[in-house]
This record gives C-alpha cells, sequence and structure tokens, in this order.
C-alpha cells in the first residue's frame, strides 16, 4: 500500500480505537449500576476516576518507555491484555469490598491499559502526519474526547436490557479485539515511508507565534531544563483540574437540577462532545495560528465554562447546563491537544512518546485535585457552587500562564535565530 493511501487508513483506524477507550471519561455512567448496588457516596466515585487517571498515566510512561526500544505492537497487545483483565476483575465486585475491588480493576488494571494504548497510538499517528501534526493529533483525539458522549447513553441503554456484570465483560472482549485488529493497521512509518514523508513536512514546524522547535530532537532531560515545559505543565494542570473536576462530578451535576438518569447522561456527556470538539478546533487552530493565540483562547474556556456552570445551578437550568457542559468540553479538548503539539513541535518527533508520557504526569496532580477534590469538597460542603467558583479560579490562572508561555515563545524565537539553531517562519 502506497505511503499516500496509508496515512489515511492509519488517521481513522486511530481515531476509532481512541473513540472506543474514550470511555474512562464516561466512568460516571459506566460504573451507574454498581454506586447503585453497592451505595457508594460522590466522593468515592471521584476517588475511582482520579486513581484511574493517574493509572492512565502511569500506563503512559510504559508505552513510552516501549516504544523507545521499538516495541510498539508487543505494546498494545499487552494494553489489549489489561483492558479484558480490567473490566473481567470489575464484573465480578460484590460486598462490602465493592469499592475496593472496582478501585483495582477498574481504577488501575484497565485504565493502566488505556495509557499504554493510548501513548503508542497518538506518536505514531502524528509520526504519519508531519504536514499537519495539529490535524491529525486533533481528529485521532477527537475520538477519545467524543468516547463518553457516544457510548454512555449505549451503555445506559445495555444496561436497561441487560446485566450489568455481563455488560462489563462484553465490553471487555470487545475493547481487546480492537485493540488487536488495530495493531495490524496502525504502526510507525518503514524507513522508506518515513523518507517520503519527510518531504512533506514543512522547512520548520511552527510551535508557537512562528517558533520552530520541530527540527530539533531533544531528549527528557533537554526538555526538563527547557523553561517551556514547566509552563505548559501548569497550562495543563489547571485546564486539566477544570475538565477532570467537571467530569469527575459527572452526572451528579443535572441530578441535582432534577434530571432523569437518562437525561443525567446525555447532559453530562456534552462535556465529552465538547472535548472531542475542541480537539478538532485547537488542533487546527494550533496548526494555523501556532500555540500562543490558540492557548490563549482554551484558557478563556477554561473561566467561561465553568463559569456558566455556576449559572445553571443558581437559574436551575439544565439547557444553560448543557451549553456550559458543552463550553467546558470545548476547552479542555482543545487543551488536550496542546500537549502533543507542543511536545512535538518543542522537542520533536523522535522523542516523542516518552517526552509527551513525561508531561502527561500533569493528570496525577489534575485528577487528585480536581476530580477527587471536588468530589470531597462538594461532599463536605453540600454544594457543587464553592467547586466551581474554584475551578474558575484555576482557569484564570491557566489565562496568566498561557501569556507567559506566548511571550517565552517569541523569547525562544529570538534566541534561537541568534544562535543559528533554526529558522522563523
Amino acid at each position: 500500500m502506497s505511503t499516500q493511501l496509508r496515512r489515511p487508513l492509519v488517521l481513522v483506524a486511530g481515531a476509532l480505537l481512541l473513540l472506543l477507550l474514550g470511555l474512562i471519561y464516561a466512568y460516571s455512567v459506566l460504573l451507574a449500576p454498581l454506586k447503585v448496588a453497592f451505595d457508594w457516596d460522590v466522593s468515592g466515585m471521584t476517588l475511582i476516576f482520579a486513581l484511574s487517571i493517574i493509572s492512565f498515566t502511569v500506563g503512559c510512561l510504559v508505552s513510552g518507555e516501549l516504544e523507545r526500544r521499538g516495541f510498539d505492537r508487543p505494546g498494545l497487545l499487552l494494553g489489549a491484555a489489561l483492558l479484558l483483565a480490567g473490566f473481567i476483575g470489575t464484573s465480578s465486585a460484590g460486598g462490602a469490598t465493592s469499592l475496593l475491588s472496582t478501585v483495582a480493576f477498574y481504577g488501575v488494571v484497565s485504565s493502566l491499559g488505556i495509557g499504554v494504548v493510548y501513548n503508542i497510538v497518538i506518536p505514531t499517528v502524528t509520526a504519519w502526519f508531519p504536514d499537519r501534526p495539529g490535524m491529525a493529533q486533533g481528529v485521532a483525539l477527537m475520538g477519545f474526547g467524543c468516547g463518553g458522549f457516544v457510548l454512555g447513553p449505549v451503555m445506559t441503554q445495555l444496561y436497561s436490557m441487560l446485566d450489568w456484570r455481563l455488560v462489563l465483560v462484553g465490553t471487555g472482549v470487545l475493547f481487546a479485539a480492537a485493540v488487536m485488529l488495530t495493531a495490524l493497521v496502525v504502526r510507525p512509518p518503514t524507513a522508506r515511508e518515513g523518507a517520503a514523508l519527510s518531504g512533506l513536512a514543512p522547512d520548520s514546524d511552527r510551535g508557537g507565534d512562528g517558533s520552530a522547535g520541530g527540527n530539533r530532537d531533544a531528549g527528557l532531560a533537554e526538555m526538563l531544563r527547557d523553561r517551556s515545559f514547566y509552563l505548559l505543565y501548569a497550562f495543563l494542570f489547571f485546564m486539566g483540574s477544570v475538565g477532570m473536576g467537571v467530569t469527575g462530578i459527572g452526572r451528579e451535576l443535572p441530578l441535582s437540577l432534577g434530571a432523569d438518569d437518562m437525561t443525567a447522561a446525555f447532559v453530562i456527556g456534552f462535556v465529552n462532545i465538547g472535548s472531542g470538539i475542541g480537539r478538532l478546533c485547537g488542533g487546527a487552530a494550533l496548526d494555523r495560528l501556532g500555540r500562543g493565540p490558540a492557548m490563549f483562547a482554551m484558557a478563556v474556556l477554561g473561566v467561561a465554562g465553568p463559569l456558566s456552570l455556576v449559572a445553571s445551578l443558581l437559574l436551575t437550568s439544565l439547557p444553560l447546563q448543557t451549553v456550559a457542559c458543552l463550553v467546558t468540553g470545548i476547552g479542555w479538548g482543545a487543551a488536550v491537544v496542546s500537549m502533543p503539539f507542543v511536545t512535538r513541535t518543542e522537542w520533536g518527533q523522535s522523542n516523542m512518546a516518552e517526552n509527551m508520557a513525561v508531561v502527561n504526569t500533569y493528570s496525577i496532580f489534575g485528577s487528585v485535585v480536581g476530580s477527587w477534590g471536588s468530589g470531597l469538597l462538594s461532599t463536605m460542603l453540600g454544594s457543587f457552587v464553592p467547586v466551581l467558583f474554584a475551578m474558575c479560579i484555576m482557569g484564570l490562572a491557566s489565562v496568566f500562564v498561557a501569556v507567559m508561555l506566548r511571550a517565552g515563545a517569541a523569547t525562544n524565537v529570538s534566541s534561537r535565530t541568534r544562535t543559528g539553531r533554526t529558522t522563523v517562519e
């Protein structure tokens, strides 16, 4: 198969697989029957989500090392095995240890598998699109972001028809089979294909406001000495805390306004569909505008989303809450794309999987503060409003960091030009 024909095939296969695995963000729907059956509170549910994000991040670190050693396909098979074991284990939850069992199997094992697969698919897809990395990452990540919206209502309907244990086992089998099939299609370019693709890449990759960082390949040590790494990390932490905080509270937000189960799944699902839209549009904006203007716009949405959610609670308006969930998701999803985009354009393709895995550790802190912290605080205060106001403050902090990151990009351009390391577009 020619290189030009394989490119869209790799992109579509990767996006469809990530669509399935994006169900991790609809955890409040996926685990709804267990919450009811075993009478878990909100803080227990958000603890599961926080731990699932931590395990997801560890999975990314594992796959970063596997990909560095050239074990892409074995890594995908490992991810498939972990997904199957995690969902089957979750289906066996029961009794006084139900929460602990779900934490272990869903929160750790299956989420570890998702992280392994995710951090192999994204760098591999990016390698096939050196000419439009933001677009490729946006399309692939759109699938991941929309997974909860597409599959959340499907899971709710399946639970109304079948025993939840059977549904979870079937989901694990489906996910494992999908990963193994995708492993036959999604692979790194060969040397010959890489040579053909290199002719598509621009002379320099536009990182931020014209900065061209993609023509250098920085290892982990060099990345950790770069000021841009810490600014990107802070930006992702603040934006991720908002997105994961709202996702962590999940369907409890619409339920607090009197919505039924199906309506609650639909409303909170707009965080996921917004995330998908944000990832696609964010990737395109990063390609076209550069990281500075694009990330500033993302940060503004990080304030507007939770502020709108506060208004929806005060006005007891489900339609407004639906729109607010969409806005929150768009800002969060667009910010997620900035992670692989900046990693690739600043520190290069060769070490992308390993570097991105380290950048992605922001989600550990974001999930603890945003998801578990939100659930714990709302349980203590008996209200979601103060929690959402705290998210607004985090959104404002991300605006400040985006401004600093933009200024840093301009400084890097000037510095690299003087030293002859790159050219400015």
